[in-house]
């Protein structure tokens, strides 16, 4: 259920040429343009070792639409599964809708707040959902240095479930972009989040490591690979995809 919940905090999340894939650097605050579409298709991996072992998988689909020159609109399908102590379960998750809106841009920083919400699709009892819809309200900052790219994201999410987790949940996470290349960019991203656990007396801190390639202008393809910063966090992660512009 963590790394499902994970999934719905950093639910990530790029929109121009200059963008990393999402869920490597977070969301960026570039946005598609008027009529600007973006399909993004993305699988991760994850194996966390706090108390038994958990293998989580996933695949997600996302579609995102320029509704006006900033001002974007997404929703994310998820496909989630895990295995634990020899039972395993997978089927769909919960259907997320984003909206992003550029705010203003001070001192070379370019802002932009992220609303969303989640509509309860996957099933609780399987710990493939949270059994009611949550929302959240993202902050986004994001400026470039020369061949670097910097971007800040961090938000309060309203954790609504049936599952006796905190309701109350916060994230934050940074993350850097090198244009190594021309068409290649390496990126490390570090993260935090509240623990919906209860009864944890420690927050998740992670970082993700990962590389995209963009041979032309309307793709990115990107892979990377996580560890945890802290007994909370998933041991592993790993993470591959593509962004299509059309």
């Amino acid at each position: 259920m963590r790394k499902y919940l994970f999934a719905m905090l950093l639910p990530a999340l790029l929109g121009a040429r200059a963008a990393a894939f999402s869920p490597l650097t977070g969301e960026d605050a570039k946005f598609l343009g008027v009529d600007g579409r973006q399909m993004q298709g993305w699988l991760d991996y994850g194996v966390s070792r706090e108390g038994p072992d958990r293998y989580s998988t996933g695949a997600f689909g996302e579609l995102a639409y320029g509704l006006f020159e900033k001002i974007d609109l997404k929703v994310t399908v998820p496909w989630r599964g895990w295995t634990s102590r020899g039972i395993s379960e997978s089927g769909l998750g919960d259907v997320l809708l984003e909206g992003k809106f550029g705010c203003a841009c001070r001192a070379g920083w370019d802002l932009a707040l992220k609303p969303g919400f989640s509509l309860p699709a996957g099933n609780e009892a399987k710990s493939l959902g949270a059994g009611k819809g949550g929302a959240w309200l993202y902050g986004i900052a994001e400026r470039s240095f020369g061949a670097w790219r910097l971007a800040l994201n961090g938000g309060y999410m309203y954790n609504r479930n049936s599952l006796d987790e905190r309701e109350s949940l916060l994230k934050a996470s940074a993350a850097a972009a090198l244009a190594v290349l021309p068409e290649l960019r390496a990126s490390l991203r570090l993260a935090a989040a509240t623990n919906p656990d209860k009864s944890a007396h420690s927050h998740p801190l992670s970082s993700l490591l990962g590389l995209t390639w963009s041979p032309s202008r309307s793709l990115d393809v990107s892979a990377g690979a996580g560890l945890g910063l802290n007994r909370a966090a998933d041991d592993v992660e790993l993470v591959a995809g593509l962004a299509l512009r059309i």
